[in-house]
């Protein structure tokens, strides 16, 4: 999967299960934790989301909070290193 078409699909889980209405496309910048679009409890599920991309587990106790800042810092810490 090409990084636009991991980035899309994280885009489209977190739009499906945004806290808030969005008023404008998410951007991959957009902080959505700091800005209330998912909630600390989404992100249980979310890593299961990402590890199904993936193909691969997910060690969580190495996951830094800072990497679900964004799609782009999401990106960076799980797929661009795969």
């Amino acid at each position: 999967m090409t990084e636009q078409e991991v980035k899309a699909k994280l885009r489209d889980w977190i739009g499906k299960r945004a806290r808030k209405s969005l008023s404008q496309p998410l951007a991959d910048d957009t902080r959505v934790l700091d800005e209330g679009i998912l909630s600390s409890l989404d992100i249980v599920e979310f890593v299961l989301f990402i590890e199904s991309l993936r193909g691969d587990d997910i060690d969580i106790e190495s996951i830094e909070p800072a990497v679900f800042n964004s799609v782009n810092s999401l990106h960076a810490a799980f797929f661009a290193k795969a």
